[in-house]
């Protein structure tokens, strides 16, 4: 059976964290992850300054990120919210 995705659901202006930090924890969450939260570094892969101002609360425009690391990959899209979702990378 394959792993089933790491997804979450993130509210800008209800959240008490930055997005990058969501999407640092959906990374370390899911389960096919071969790093851990604490060996993961976002600003390796991507800015998390810009990646939290790109989905602030006050943005009207829907916006869409894919992030593709190692072994997963992160998909971050606004949808009334944000949705987080760590799969496999596949190839």
């Amino acid at each position: 059976m394959a792993p089933s995705p790491e997804r979450r659901r993130y509210y800008p202006e209800a959240e008490n964290v930055p997005l990058s930090v969501a999407v640092r924890e959906a990374v370390a969450a899911h389960e096919s992850a071969s790093l851990s939260a604490d060996e993961f570094d976002l600003s390796d892969h991507v800015d998390p300054e810009a990646l939290d101002a790109l989905f602030e609360a006050e943005a009207d425009v829907d916006v869409s990120v894919q992030i593709r690391l190692h072994d997963v990959t992160v998909s971050v899209w606004t949808d009334d919210g944000v949705d987080i979702r760590v799969t496999d990378r596949i190839g």
